[in-house]
């Protein structure tokens, strides 16, 4: 008889707002009615998904399912990147931005989520960004993402949905952050100026749905650098309403290109935001690592 695919399962106790706990208990069973036998893990706190990830890698686990959203996504795939196994998700999170570009089911369809993994799912290669050291699969930036971020934490526990937390800490930030003083090096080209914000894009959506870089790809070899200058609080509003549909750039305050290594001196530390996560730095180096982690997404047309 054939052997049954095996996987590991990372879950985030706190995913879903709590929703990670419940499933800790039950995604087994899930997997098992699937056609596939699931060791479950709990991550005890922050930073231990990756520890988990590593020593299932080492342990000659195939497939590592992040159950939870783009943070624990990022976390378990800091612990994989560079080995054999690929990662799978469980997306639910309230952003699932990773999901979304490798073509995970959604709404409803979220409910069958093992089976898919278990017969539609195939293996993809794709590339990782590394900033400062650490990986991240859908954005990296400084300045006014960094300082939504830092308010959207608050904003979710009231409001719920991170969609609207993301739309509400965005219009604070427009009203209180202005544009910062950077020097910043791209592929070698320097510009010195005050900036908005740099968002550097491995994959095309961040903040629940919204496009920085919608020509993204994520097995390009390449990152996408969008730099927003010295735009007006007006001119931000309406760059914010453009983002959900990937129109912000104008080819002159707002502009992306692609690229394999960013480097940003500031003269104070400021917030950055890593897939969703909020980290405090005073310089950021961001580069590329093509085809570094292999991943289970629905099937390239």
């Amino acid at each position: 008889m054939r052997e049954r695919p095996r996987a590991y399962a990372i879950v985030n106790p706190a995913a879903g707002h709590g929703r990670g706990a419940r499933l800790a208990r039950t995604i087994g069973a899930e997997f098992e009615a699937a056609g596939m036998t699931l060791e479950v893990a709990v991550s005890p706190g922050p930073g231990e998904a990756a520890r988990l990830a590593s020593g299932a890698v080492d342990d000659g686990h195939t497939v590592v399912l992040a159950v939870g959203g783009d943070g624990t996504a990022n976390e378990v795939a800091n612990g994989m990147v560079g080995g054999a196994a690929a990662l799978a998700l469980y997306p639910i999170g309230s952003g699932n931005d990773l999901a979304r570009s490798l073509g995970y089911p959604r709404g409803r369809a979220r409910r069958r989520i093992a089976q898919w993994l278990a017969t539609e799912a195939r293996r993809r290669t794709i590339d990782v960004g590394e900033v400062n050291g650490r990986i991240f699969l859908n954005a990296a930036g400084i300045g006014i993402d960094g300082h939504v971020a830092e308010r959207v934490v608050a904003a979710e526990r009231v409001i719920g949905p991170r969609w609207a937390a993301y739309l509400i800490g965005s219009v604070i930030s427009i009203a209180t952050y202005r544009p910062q003083r950077m020097e910043v090096r791209i592929d070698g080209e320097t510009q010195l100026g005050d900036f908005l914000t740099i968002v550097a894009s491995n994959g095309r959506f961040f903040g629940s749905g919204m496009q920085p870089a919608p020509r993204a790809r994520l097995d390009d070899g390449m990152l996408d650098v969008t730099v927003a200058g010295d735009l007006s609080r007006l001119q931000s509003l309406g760059a914010l309403a453009r983002l959900y549909f990937g129109k912000h750039e104008n080819g002159t305050t707002i502009v992306t290109r692609t690229a394999r290594r960013v480097e940003i001196d500031l003269p104070r530390t400021l917030p950055m935001e890593l897939d969703g996560e909020v980290g405090h730095v005073d310089h950021l180096r961001i580069a590329v690592r093509p085809g570094a982690l292999d991943v289970m997404a629905a099937p390239v047309p």
